[in-house]
């Protein structure tokens, strides 16, 4: 059970990450609507509205806030520490001050087109909010790990609107134990979080769209995918790990990002929907609005971003990138698929390769199954397939991790 001090820090997690989700979603729109020159548009319209000039310029500038702003923080802020680090040994405190001005910085970069996910930003905040709390209360170590875990699940669930899934986060990926103290905070933390942000921005649906019809040998395609995106995913795993490592303290990493990120502009001048963490090209492969040579040539670019993002010592998510990856390289796989066997559809397609890539590139099988069903109400019915394609891709990438 939870001690009556434990409870009323679970519930304050939830308000943190609540009021840390529209502070954060606010300021990245007004950036965004700043950066491209638009209002009442999606950033993935706005932004292909831009011009060509205009979307290079804006990751220029990208590239010297963001060099600027980390340089300085590995310079003369605390030393950073990632959620799971804190999780596992609560005595590497994460620093509250540079930690909330570190996840500020990831907004600002991503809202001025960065290819990285926003989703570590209020997961960042959160946990140092009650990290710093922590300081004037008297816990155990095991219950300030829980803390520390339900406030990174309640940000996330802020950002997305997606209580369940975020639960599911906590217990999967940083507590890695189900019994019912661990759940129960988790459920607590993350349905305050979205009641918060609710009450401050309406019921959000990520991706409002008609689901698309399940037709043909799905089943069967979903096998495949899974197979594919295994082999993808462990070749992406690889290419991160050859992203050469710099002295993140150094001025010329401010020019090293300006660089990177100007290429990024230069990507974005015929692939605008790359910029950002990934929603418009999901927008445009679940809808099938691109045809198989763009979305391959989308599928490209942003693992090229992404990997210059990294490199340049950029910091963000991969959670909506991934999903990007996955969902232009299942388009492409679906197009041909249509064309070799049978019809199926390809905007499904799409949103199980980005499920499955999600789930096997962030090592959250479970999660990525439930929060995509959040982000877009789509059916449970999905839930079939979804299994067969994650079980392949799992199996998949196992095998080739050992192989090369």
């Amino acid at each position: 059970m939870l001690e009556r001090k434990v409870f009323g820090l679970v519930v304050l997690v939830g308000i943190f990450a609540g009021i840390v989700g529209i502070v954060f979603t606010n300021l990245l729109h007004v950036i965004q609507h700043f950066t491209f020159g638009y209002n009442d548009l999606s950033f993935g319209v706005g932004v292909a509205q831009a011009s060509g000039e205009r979307r290079v310029w804006a990751l220029l500038a990208c590239g010297l806030v963001g060099g600027i702003g980390w340089v300085l923080i590995h310079r003369y802020g605390g030393k950073l520490v990632e959620v799971k680090d804190a999780v596992k040994d609560v005595t590497k405190e994460m620093p509250p001050v540079t930690t909330l001005i570190h996840s500020t910085l990831q907004i600002i970069t991503v809202a001025m087109g960065s290819p990285l996910g926003r989703e570590v930003a209020p997961r960042e905040a959160t946990s140092a909010l009650i990290t710093w709390v922590m300081r004037y209360v008297k816990l155990t170590n095991e219950n300030r790990s829980l803390l520390i875990a339900c406030a990174s699940g309640a940000g996330l669930a802020a950002v997305y609107n997606s209580p369940v899934s975020a639960t599911i986060f906590v217990l999967e990926t940083l507590l890695l134990t189900w019994n019912v103290r661990a759940l129960s905070s988790a459920f607590i933390a993350c349905g305050i979080a979205t009641f918060v942000v609710r009450l401050g921005l309406g019921d959000t649906v990520q991706y409002d769209m008609p689901q698309p019809v399940m037709i043909g040998n799905f089943a069967e395609f979903a096998v495949l995918i899974g197979i594919i995106i295994g082999v993808a995913v462990v070749f992406f795993d690889k290419s991160q790990a050859y992203l050469p490592k710099f002295d993140r303290k150094s001025p010329k990493m401010i020019l090293l990002s300006v660089i990177a990120f100007g290429l990024v502009g230069l990507m974005a001048v015929y692939f605008p929907a790359i910029l950002g963490n990934g929603k418009p090209g999901n927008q445009l492969t679940f809808a099938h609005l691109v045809p198989w040579e763009y979305g391959l040539g989308l599928f490209a670019a942003k693992w090229a971003a992404v990997l210059l993002a990294m490199g340049a010592g950029a910091y963000g998510g991969k959670i909506t990138p991934s999903m990007m990856l996955g969902s232009t390289l299942a388009l492409v796989v679906a197009i041909a698929w249509n064309f070799a066997i049978g019809p199926i559809s390809i905007g499904l397609s799409a949103f199980l390769g980005a499920v499955v890539f999600l789930g096997l590139a962030q090592k959250m099988p479970l999660t990525s199954s439930v929060f995509m069903l959040e982000l877009s109400r789509f059916s449970v019915e999905l839930l079939f397939p979804i299994a067969l394609a994650m079980g392949m891709g799992m199996i998949t990438q196992a095998w080739l991790k050992d192989k090369i």
